[in-house]
């Protein structure tokens, strides 16, 4: 494993928001002066690739690197404080690989039993390939209004043994359109949106580094 801090961003599906984690972790790290850079495995859309090229087109700050990648020991052969890897939307060989070079894996999950259930077997399928489930973060996003629902949601998810974020991401406007623009979730027009993307970062981030011994 590289000496660096490995954050993997995974899922079996699409459409539950992993690249907008991908963003977020990275833009925490680069704030606090860690050399950043988002390994994008999903070379057919490269979503990161292009959000870090549309930020450095813009002029925001920090700047973040991301670059496409089809094996994950050649983006390993890179020298970063941080990699975070924006996987594939599917179980395939990198997702593992990605997997099991990290020190966590974080797998974001909308609200719904369509999006928990299939990223639980998931998470499932990891453990039975050898990853420990401390190593597993789940994250709710793109959440509805519904105080229940996301409660319902981080029941399902504990109950599978897993640990979950204990603020959820909610569909907003404003975080959809920070990304259009090349920020990350938490760099919104709106100082409460921002806050509360903080918050999920900063949980993030404190599990990784203990995991990491940082």
């Amino acid at each position: 494993m590289s000496s660096a801090l490995i954050i993997s961003c995974l899922s079996q599906k699409g459409g539950v928001g992993k690249s907008t984690i991908t963003r977020l972790i990275a833009r925490t790290y680069a704030a606090a002066n860690w050399k950043v850079k988002i390994a994008d495995i999903n070379t057919k859309q490269k979503t990161s690739v292009d959000w870090a090229a549309l930020r450095l087109e813009q002029g925001i700050e920090p700047e973040i690197a991301a670059e496409a990648f089809n094996s994950v020991k050649v983006a390993l052969k890179q020298t970063y404080d941080l990699m975070v890897f924006d996987g594939r939307p599917d179980s395939d060989t990198s997702t593992l690989d990605c997997a099991r070079e990290s020190h966590l894996i974080v797998i974001p999950t909308g609200a719904t039993l369509d999006d928990l259930r299939p990223q639980v077997l998931f998470a499932h399928e990891l453990q039975s390939r050898g990853i420990t489930n401390n190593k597993i973060l789940f994250v709710l996003n793109k959440t509805p209004e519904s105080l229940v629902a996301v409660q319902d949601a981080a029941h399902y998810i504990r109950s599978a043994g897993y640990a979950v974020v204990s603020l959820d991401l909610p569909m907003k406007v404003g975080y959809q359109n920070a990304q259009n623009t090349g920020r990350a979730a938490s760099e919104t027009s709106f100082p409460s949106l921002n806050e509360r993307a903080d918050s999920v970062a900063a949980e993030i981030v404190r599990v990784a580094n203990q995991l990491a011994g940082f």
